[in-house]
């Protein structure tokens, strides 16, 4: 499962569900986890076209 798609799944789990709070909490540290790991992903991709880039001249 592609991290979006769950971060779409756990933020629709919390508007949705009656959760305890340490549930939430939980919930939330999942999404930011998969947030900053999307990011990473993104810039790993970025640098790597840079460098093919640089490397083709």
């Amino acid at each position: 499962m592609e991290d979006k798609k769950a971060i779409i799944i756990l933020m629709n789990l919390l508007k949705k569900a009656s959760l305890k709070a340490e549930e939430k909490k939980a919930v939330s540290a999942a999404i930011g986890i998969l947030s900053w790991t999307s990011l990473s992903q993104s810039r790993i991709k970025a640098l790597k076209a840079k460098r093919d880039k640089s490397v083709k001249w």
